[in-house]
């Protein structure tokens, strides 16, 4: 297994918001919510982490990897290399990640240190995000 590059993952996840900011604006727009304007911390909750958090458990639970991902050709995987459950896919995606935003992103950049470029969301999950072997096409 390759681990990929913390580059990559944050490029992947780059990837993901233009799929999930347009997402947060319009579900603020069909329920009356200024998109623009000041929100309280339940319409943050509803219309941009709750929104967030099943994208990110659901395609990571489902497929290994969410669409950044699949386009940057890394996926996410425990670290014996089988596929990620949905407890497991929970653990990483809103209690790792969270602990790994709140103290001022500290939990990301750790993978730029760490020997397998595991952030904290993966070592709290016993995840891995590795490079997807491409497949030589047959004959």
């Amino acid at each position: 297994m390759v681990v990929a590059s913390p580059w990559r993952r944050l490029v992947a996840s780059l990837l993901d918001s233009l799929i999930l900011v347009p997402l947060s604006l319009l579900l603020m727009a069909l329920a009356g919510v200024n998109p623009l304007g000041p929100t309280t911390l339940t319409q943050d909750l509803l219309f941009q982490w709750l929104p967030g958090w099943a994208y990110y458990v659901a395609f990571t639970a489902l497929y290994g990897a969410t669409p950044g991902k699949m386009l940057l050709g890394i996926k996410v995987v425990r670290l014996d290399g089988k596929p990620v459950d949905w407890l497991t896919a929970f653990m990483r995606e809103v209690v790792g990640k969270t602990l790994s935003t709140l103290p001022l992103l500290l939990g990301y950049l750790w993978a730029f240190f760490h020997p397998k470029r595991q952030a904290w969301h993966d070592l709290i999950a016993d995840t891995l995000v590795i490079r997807v072997e491409k497949r030589n096409p047959g004959p």
